[in-house]
């Protein structure tokens, strides 16, 4: 797996962009879109100042808006005034309440009004004791535009699992030692859920294997935020009760020590170990690039991603449902970004947990 920050890194990230951030909430009938010098275009409040949008906000403001993304993108690089004039047209003419959600001077997110922030610097507060209470060693943590990811392993659990046997005689079993694995992941620009889900480590090539399935998931979305009578932008935070916000974080907290205590459970454990075991056993009997193909299409793989498996599928010599699982994962490692390499340990959990009749139709692919 990608390794990301150290911890010390991390949680200083943590807490600058937590000194940086601003949230408002205010109608689009008093936005504005103002194109910029430097080809940049951003996005004006009244009263606040105009903040340069990203991408991601990009993004949202056009699924806002209606815009089709590839329109939107090319009057946002060839004619700027066009897309002010696009963007302006439909805030006006439908206002709706908005959240802007600012870091570092730019508009970074714009979402629904109904968006309830778990922030980070609070998910990292409550998560980390949990983790470090449960003496479990945080092998990858990153926090990128989207997310932010704590991925981390009980190193007591470790077990040895019979894989398959080794090549050349055959005769000698082949066995990786596994552990039981969590992540912890949230967004507060609107990309997914808070999640804290299960998953298998691998020691000897560092793969993980992440479990969609179960777990925990926490959806950003609660009231409206009422602005108060006179109010044209309203500062989130003045209009959030902190008591309020203070009783919802206990209650989750709560949730996810107790899908982090569920997650080491050593029955659970075991039953999964089991299953790692005998996914070893299910081999791929098909014409192995046409399975390269079915895997292709069914988990959006790029030609680079392809071949990055099918290389590290070969090298590993074992053609089974646990064999592509570790290729996948172990391919992750070859992404160009964190939050690729991490949806590519999700797909390798995937293929872990197909149903038997759908592993066998993938397996003997011809």
């Amino acid at each position: 797996m990608k390794t990301g920050r150290s911890l010390q890194d991390l949680a200083a990230e943590i807490e600058r962009q937590n000194d940086s951030k601003k949230d408002y909430v205010a109608s689009t009938s008093l936005m504005t879109i103002e194109p910029q010098a430097d080809g940049r275009v951003s996005l004006g409040l009244p009263g606040k100042g105009a903040f340069p949008i990203n991408d991601i906000a990009h993004s949202q403001i056009a699924e806002h808006t209606g815009i089709p993304r590839r329109y939107y993108d090319k009057c946002l690089r060839e004619a700027p005034g066009l897309l002010k004039n696009n963007i302006e047209e439909w805030f006006h003419k439908y206002p709706a309440p908005r959240m802007v959600r600012t870091l570092d001077g730019n508009d970074r997110a714009f979402l629904s009004d109904k968006f309830a922030p778990l922030d980070n610097y609070d998910f990292a507060g409550a998560t980390l004791p949990i983790l470090a209470e449960r003496k479990l060693k945080v092998m990858s943590a990153e926090i990128t535009e989207r997310r932010l990811y704590l991925k981390a392993v009980d190193e007591k659990l470790f077990r040895d699992v019979p894989v398959g046997y080794k090549m050349g005689d055959g005769s000698h079993r082949a066995f990786d030692t596994c552990a039981p694995a969590v992540i912890l992941s949230n967004s507060e620009v609107g990309f997914g859920r808070l999640v804290v889900e299960t998953g298998v480590y691998t020691s000897a090539c560092t793969n993980l294997a992440l479990f969609a399935k179960g777990g925990m998931k926490r959806t950003h979305v609660g009231a409206r935020h009422i602005m108060t009578e006179g109010m044209d932008v309203a500062d989130l935070e003045e209009i959030m009760s902190q008591h309020t916000k203070r009783r919802t974080m206990e209650a989750l907290w709560l949730q996810v020590r107790d899908v982090l205590k569920a997650a080491f459970d050593e029955k659970v454990l075991t039953k999964r170990l089991q299953e790692l075991a005998e996914a070893s056993g299910r081999k791929i009997t098909g014409n192995v690039e046409k399975v390269m193909e079915v895997v292709q299409t069914r988990f959006a793989l790029n030609d680079t991603e392809r071949s990055s498996v099918f290389r590290h599928l070969i090298e590993g010599g074992n053609l089974s449902q646990y064999g592509l699982h570790a290729a996948i994962t172990r391919s992750a490692q070859d992404a160009d970004s964190y939050d690729r390499a991490t949806e590519l340990e999700y797909a390798g959990g995937d293929v872990l947990e197909l149903p038997r009749n759908e592993w066998t139709r993938l397996a003997e692919a011809a």
